[in-house]
C-alpha cells in the first residue's frame, strides 16, 4: 500500500512540475479588429484562426476579437453571406489589431 501511494504521490508531482513549466514559456495573445465593407461595418461576419474551432463573430459596429492565441503565424479567414471569403495571415508576436474589408461578390 505504502508503495502505491509513493508511486501516485511522485506521478502527481512529475505532472504538476511539467505543466506549469510549460505554461510559463507560452505566449497568449489577441488579434482583435473591425471588418468593414466601402461602405459601412460589417455585423455577424464569421472570423475563425487557422481552421480551427476558435471561431467568433463580429458585434454590431463589426468588431471582432480572439484570445488566447499563441505567438507565431496564423490564417485569419472571414467570411459572411453575399461577400467573397477572405484569408489574412499574421505573424503574431503580441496583440494584434486589423481592419479586413470584404468585397461584394
Amino acid at each position: 500500500m505504502k508503495t502505491i501511494v509513493t508511486i501516485i504521490a511522485l506521478f502527481t508531482f512529475t505532472m504538476s512540475f511539467g505543466n506549469n513549466n510549460n505554461e510559463k514559456n507560452v505566449k497568449m495573445f489577441s488579434i482583435s479588429g473591425k471588418v468593414v465593407d466601402a461602405k459601412e461595418s460589417l455585423t455577424g461576419v464569421k472570423v475563425w484562426l487557422d481552421g480551427k474551432e476558435t471561431t467568433v463573430y463580429t458585434d454590431f459596429d463589426g468588431n471582432f476579437t480572439i484570445n488566447n492565441v499563441v505567438e507565431g503565424e496564423h490564417k485569419v479567414a472571414f467570411s459572411l453571406i453575399t461577400y467573397k471569403n477572405k484569408e489574412v495571415v499574421l505573424n503574431t508576436k503580441g496583440d494584434e489589431k486589423i481592419t479586413v474589408e470584404l468585397n461584394e461578390k
